[in-house]
């Protein structure tokens, strides 16, 4: 009996301030990176599906990132 399955892990990169694009405040934007892997035996083995969400402190609304703009928004 094999057991496979997928598992989420996210990871908070930073914090970068601009202009929310809903409120209209110039707020600090809480960047998360959500990453979907293919379990085998409950072990995280290969990462199939990666993206970035922008989500503002003050109104909470979140949007989309381009995984490329945040790695160059918040140097590692």
């Amino acid at each position: 009996m094999i057991i496979w399955g997928l598992r989420s892990r996210n990871k908070v990169l930073g914090q970068v301030q601009y202009t929310c694009s809903r409120c209209g405040n110039n707020s600090f934007h809480s960047m998360v990176r959500y990453r979907r892997w293919f379990t085998l035996f409950f072990i995280p083995l290969i990462p199939f599906n990666t993206r970035t969400i922008s989500r503002c402190n003050i109104c909470g609304f979140q949007e989309n990132i381009a995984n490329q703009r945040a790695n160059e928004l918040i140097p590692h």
